[in-house]
């Protein structure tokens, strides 16, 4: 209260006396309490700014008659009071109103999209009917809406009849459900909205992909039979002409090359007009990572000769990037990565990379770290769109226990993308490295020539629902100084299957095996012989600590068995949890053997779901524990172990 000089007289003394006392009593037997004294306030909590004043708080009771757990809450979705209830509430008794009426045309397309033409939708608002009440109206705080929702009987498709629907081709070979039966919408089956509006969708996509891209639907009629609980529908579509691709327009574009940037969609000015070839040309050009967007938009008429107009808008990203991560195993050690890159040199997408990581920090001496320097050129679309050439130059330095190597390799090579999915890469490396051991000191020059296919059908890079990723790769490979030619394979596949329909449940496989031919064991860099232990490999047993033993020595194989599983459940929207068995070893002989048999390991984990992947931390304990052996290993990454 401002003090304004005035004597307070005696009778509004005893006033303000008289309400202290009432205020004292009250404030100790409620939380909240306001007060007002000559137009000022008291004791009230701070107001929410983003709440009106005159904001229409409500309660809401939503009775679904007869309906099963399914249809109650698909009815409690679709109701914007009930989703919004412990939202900001409506700022006025209009807006609380015109929130009320619109309940009608919410539940009723939710019943329709449930098969339920016949229902019945009560409301009332503090027992009245929300049309009685007038838009300034002053209702409780808070007001009560009660709903009562008669979903009626589930109506079935009774006549269907599809006019223009286009016939099955190998157009459709790639959809797992091409027709509007396989969706639901034929006679019988429930007649859900959804199957309806699916369809014409489905026929609209199916004429584009037949080369038709103005299809439409130009008549739809729906007739619900109340006396048999049918619903007839008749469906008519326009395929409309055949078109071909018409010129591309460029919008948006700045340091990069307008007609590149349009010769890298792959899209070809006469070609028959392909959805799919448009979708792939969109991805190719996120894979260079120089727009922060793109889309291809596609003209609504025809030009000249049946050639359908594009137009791709894009928007460039910043010219320099720089990042890193970090990484961390008891059994390993701390790991740290950073890299820094130029996107975009010339004007075509060309990248210039430099990295560099260290890890296997698990001491004070840093001649105890392995390191790892590149530098990477790109230059993608060198003879088609999807053909990209590489060329490296890498320095390394990996000081596991039983030996410590420093090798620089320079390499070249191309990669092709036959699809989507897989891809063809062929290269040349030549690799110098001086290696030691407990054997003593040697010197390699090993020039190799990577032939490799890889398949990536995952859904999500980082955190994979389904899908595979498989890989295949031999290397022609010659050794100057030990004079041994040969060939080094691999193979290695992960896949992943979800038990449940929102993916909360994925089990994940993983298998890989290598050979080397053409050299023994002895005459061969360190580096590119077989071992196996680590976080990507067998969790528990150290990093490179699996393999042949001389001496009590892992000195390395000619070949690796490797494999895992996991079982990975998203137990909310931010954690998931993982169990899982890991399997290795390394062999001396050109195959696996099993003389030495596999070392098994299990484990659980957590996973921290971001917006970059899941953060992973791993508990692995080893079950085939022999002396010299840790009793449990823990790692921290981000993503999914495989």
């Amino acid at each position: 209260m401002r003090a304004t000089g005035k004597k307070i007289p005696p009778g509004i003394a005893r006033f303000v006396a008289i309400a202290a006392s009432l205020l004292g009593a009250s404030l100790l037997a409620q939380e909240a309490f306001a007060f007002e004294l000559f137009g000022h306030r008291f004791f009230e909590a701070e107001p929410d700014p983003d709440i009106s004043p005159d904001a229409q708080r409500y309660t809401v009771a939503i009775d679904t008659v007869g309906a099963d757990d399914d249809l109650h809450a698909a009815v409690l979705a679709a109701s914007a009071l009930w989703t919004g209830r412990d939202d900001t509430p409506p700022p006025s008794t209009a807006a609380f109103l015109s929130r009320v009426n619109a309940e009608y045309g919410r539940i009723t397309a939710a019943l329709y999209r449930e098969g339920r033409y016949g229902g019945t939708i009560e409301i009332t608002v503090g027992g009245q009917d929300p049309d009685a009440i007038a838009p300034d109206a002053v209702l409780p705080q808070p007001v009560k809406v009660a709903m009562r929702v008669t979903p009626g009987p589930l109506f079935r498709f009774g006549q269907v009849e599809i006019t223009g629907a286009p016939p099955p081709g190998p157009e459709d070979t790639d959809f797992k459900k091409s027709t509007p039966a396989e969706i639901g919408l034929a006679v019988g089956e429930p007649a859900r909205a959804g199957a309806v509006t699916g369809s014409e969708k489905l026929l609209i996509d199916a004429w584009r992909r037949r080369g038709h891209p103005l299809a439409s639907i130009v008549r739809r009629d729906t007739i619900a039979e109340h006396d048999s609980s049918t619903l007839d529908v008749a469906i008519t579509v326009d395929p409309g002409p055949a078109a071909t691709f018409g010129p591309l327009a460029v919008t948006g574009t700045s340091r990069m090359d307008p007609r590149y940037t349009a010769w890298m969609t792959g899209i070809e000015p006469g070609a028959p007009y392909d959805p799919a070839v448009i979708e792939r040309g969109q991805k190719n050009l996120r894979r260079l990572q120089v727009f922060s967007s793109q889309r291809i938009e596609e003209a609504k008429a025809l030009g000249p000769n049946g050639q359908l107009p594009l137009t791709l808008n894009v928007a460039e990203r910043p010219l320099h990037v720089f990042g890193g991560g970090v990484s961390y195993a008891t059994e390993d050690g701390a790991g740290i990565e950073a890299y820094w890159q130029h996107r975009n040199l010339f004007g075509h997408a060309e990248s210039f990379k430099l990295s560099g990581a260290v890890n296997g920090i698990a001491g004070v001496d840093p001649k105890d770290f392995n390191y790892d320097l590149s530098a990477t050129f790109t230059r993608p679309g060198i003879i088609t769109p999807f053909t990209d050439f590489t060329a490296a130059l890498e320095a390394t330095r990996e000081t596991p226990d039983t030996y410590t190597e420093t090798a620089i390799t320079a390499k070249v090579g191309l990669s092709h993308a036959i699809t989507d999915e897989l891809t063809a890469s062929v290269g040349l490396g030549v690799t110098a490295s001086r290696d030691e051991d407990a054997q003593g000191t040697d010197k390699f020059l090993l020039t190799g020539l990577p032939i490799g296919l890889a398949y990536d059908s995952r859904d999500d890079k980082t955190d994979p629902h389904e899908g595979f990723n498989a890989k295949v790769s031999a290397e022609p490979f010659y050794e100057a100084n030990f004079g041994n030619a040969g060939v080094i394979t691999d193979a290695s596949v992960a896949s992943y299957l979800a038990l449940d329909r929102e993916g909360r449940f994925v089990i994940a496989g993983r298998l890989a095996a290598g050979s080397i031919l053409g050299a023994p064991i002895d005459e061969m860099p360190n580096g590119r012989l077989y071992y196996a232990g680590g976080g990507s490999s067998v969790r528990g047993y150290a990093y490179r600590s699996l393999g042949p033993k001389d001496n009590g020595v892992v000195t390395g194989g000619l070949s690796r068995l490797e494999g895992a599983v996991e079982l990975r459940a998203k137990v909310s929207e931010s954690f998931g949890v993982v169990g899982f068995v890991d399997a290795g070893n390394a062999f001396a002989s050109n195959y696996p053997d099993f003389a030495d048999g596999l070392r098994f390991a299990a484990g659980a984990g957590i996973r921290y779901y971001t917006g970059l992947g899941p953060v992973r931390l791993d508990v692995a304990l080893p079950l085939d524990h022999e002396p010299g052996d840790s009793t449990f290993g823990v790692y921290i990454g981000l993503g999914q172990s495989f």
